[in-house]
C-alpha cells in the first residue's frame, strides 16, 4: 500500500506529491460550504476520518483529482466537537448527518477510503446502505479490522474493490472523465 502514515503535512506518496494543474471549474467543499455546484459530476469522498486516527487523505485526494471540472463533497470537518453527543437533538450532528446523506443521494459516483488505523463505523453504514446503488468504488487496504466484511459485501453486490490508495484514485479520476464524455460527447 503506497500510503504511509503521516499527520505532518509530507506528500502521502510519491503519487500524490505530484499535483495536476487545477481545473478553474473544480469546487472542493463541506458539510459549512453552502456551494451551489451547478451540473457538475459530483463525487462524494467518504471513508475514515475519526478525528485524526486517519491522516487528511481527502485534501489528498481532491488536490489530485482538481485537474477535472468536478465537484468533490468531503464530510470531514477542520474542527469537530468529539464531546457532543450522539443524538438527534444535537443540531451540529444532525446537519452534518443531512449534509453527508443529502450529498451521497445526490453523487454521481462515490469511493469509501477504509483506513487500517480506524474502525470508520460511519462509513461501513453508509456502504450498507448504497452498496447496491452502481456507483461506489472501494478501497480497503489490507490491514483494516474489518476488511473481510467489506470484501464480502463489495463481492455480493458488484461495488469495484481496490487494496491501493493510488488506484482508487487513479480509477476515480478515469470515473470522472467517463461520466464528464457521456454528459458532452463533443468535448
Amino acid at each position: 500500500m503506497k500510503f504511509p502514515e503521516t499527520n505532518r503535512g509530507e506528500p502521502l506518496s510519491p503519487y500524490m506529491a505530484e499535483k495536476p494543474e487545477r481545473n478553474p471549474a473544480f469546487i472542493h467543499c463541506g458539510p459549512l460550504d453552502d456551494v451551489d455546484v451547478g451540473d457538475r459530476v459530483r463525487i462524494f469522498v467518504g471513508g475514515s476520518i475519526e478525528m485524526g486516527k486517519a491522516p487528511d487523505w481527502q485534501a489528498a485526494f481532491a488536490d489530485k483529482i482538481a485537474s477535472l471540472p468536478i465537484a468533490a463533497f468531503n464530510p470531514r470537518r477542520v474542527r469537530w466537537d468529539n464531546s457532543l453527543e450522539q443524538d438527534i437533538k444535537n443540531e451540529a450532528l444532525r446537519h452534518q448527518i443531512h449534509w453527508e446523506m443529502t450529498n451521497l443521494d445526490k453523487a454521481d459516483f462515490i469511493i469509501f477510503y477504509f483506513h487500517p488505523n480506524t474502525i470508520s463505523a460511519v462509513t461501513l453504514m453508509e456502504l450498507g446502505r448504497y452498496s447496491q446503488s452502481g456507483k461506489i468504488i472501494v478501497c480497503c487496504p489490507e490491514g483494516y479490522h474489518r476488511r473481510g466484511n467489506v470484501q464480502y459485501l463489495c463481492g455480493k453486490d458488484n461495488v469495484l474493490l481496490l487494496d491501493d490508495f493510488d488506484e482508487l484514485v487513479e480509477t476515480a479520476i478515469a470515473k470522472a472523465e467517463e461520466i464528464l464524455k457521456r454528459e458532452n460527447p463533443s468535448a
